[in-house]
């Protein structure tokens, strides 16, 4: 069995949405292929990023993201591992938690993280797993904090979610030495989270709980994340402050709105408001803390910095054979989405 043949059977889908997203798997110019995998359709930066640095340092990989239900993970990585074409690839939304189980190997924070986003097959035919998540993004608030003059060790993060990427960003907010409160709908889910940094770290950093105290502990915040992992979500109408009912209705929203206003006037003026979620619009908490004449951060910098990180991880070797430094695959991705 092949990639192609779980693409014929349906199991895989290639995703039509991501721009760059490569298409004609039957074309065997490619000596490899990495894939991402995902939940959902979804605009995600992958394959433009990493199909651009392919172009540019002339090498016959092609990106190809696909969709897929995650309960088909043992097989789908089964044949991953018996199809020569695949090098490796990204977990994505809905997978980053699955996969886990069907890998050989992963790195000592992405099993503490219990979430992976990049995979890679070794010589051997092995499959290993790192998370470069949440170093992503920590790097991106760390440019926000030091606009500010400011640190972001000993600042107090508001992390709101607590699936596979609010577990990346946790862990590598904890190791810059940030204090975390993390609000989940399930508030058991943020609690263990909680438990598990504290017991990582070594010291009680983090705590957990639900979204209704999110009015309690929101102003003494430095930052607030949403880190929302849905790719499509139906309550994307929503500011991930105020309450999300559903089914969605123009007074829910509106009501959902006039809260993430009136909490964002309780808040320190240098705030800055975080939503990794990518959408053609800005959601609408980063838009109303614009509004507001606060600092946002979307989830751009982040796709950037994981992406280099993740690409760096599997080519190294060639790269640096060929003088290629890490520096030229940030510039390549940088350009391909426009930054």
């Amino acid at each position: 069995m092949t990639i192609n043949g779980l693409l014929r059977e349906g199991i895989l889908k290639i995703a039509s949405l991501p721009p760059e997203n490569w298409r004609d798997i039957d074309i065997e110019d490619a000596t490899s292929l990495t894939v991402p995998l995902i939940a959902e359709d979804y605009p995600a930066k992958t394959a433009l990023m990493w199909n651009a640095a392919y172009a540019k340092f002339m090498m016959p990989d092609h990106n190809s993201m696909m969709v897929a239900d995650p309960k088909h993970i043992v097989r789908i990585m089964q044949v991953f591992r018996s199809d020569e074409r695949y090098r490796g690839g990204g977990a994505g939304i809905g997978f980053k938690e699955a996969v886990i189980s069907c890998l050989d190997d992963i790195t000592p924070l992405a099993k503490a993280m219990g979430a992976v986003n990049i995979i890679k097959k070794m010589p051997d035919g092995s499959l290993a797993g790192d998370n470069t998540d949440g170093t992503g993004y920590v790097q991106s608030l760390e440019k926000e904090f030091a606009l500010q003059g400011r640190e972001l060790k000993g600042a107090q993060v508001l992390i709101l979610g607590a699936g596979g990427s609010g577990r990346a960003i946790s862990f590598a907010l904890a190791q810059k030495g940030a204090r975390l409160i993390i609000l989940n709908r399930t508030e058991k889910k943020a609690e263990e989270l909680a438990e598990a940094l504290n017991t990582y770290e070594g010291s009680a950093i983090a705590t957990g709980g639900g979204r209704a105290f999110i009015p309690e502990v929101l102003p003494s915040q430095d930052a607030v994340i949403s880190v929302v992992d849905d790719a499509q979500s139906p309550l994307d109408e929503y500011s991930a402050l105020g309450d999300m009912e559903f089914p969605v209705t123009p007074d829910s929203i509106r009501e959902n709105l006039d809260r993430t206003a009136m909490l964002f006037r309780r808040t320190k003026p240098n705030l800055i408001v975080s939503d990794i979620r990518i959408r053609k619009m800005e959601t609408p908490m980063l838009a109303e803390a614009r509004r507001q004449g606060k600092p946002v951060l979307d989830g751009i910098p982040m796709v950037v910095n994981q992406g280099v990180a993740a690409f760096w991880w599997l080519y190294q070797e060639e790269l640096v054979g060929r003088s290629i430094a890490r520096a030229d695959v940030e510039d390549v991705m940088r350009r391909a989405v426009g930054m």
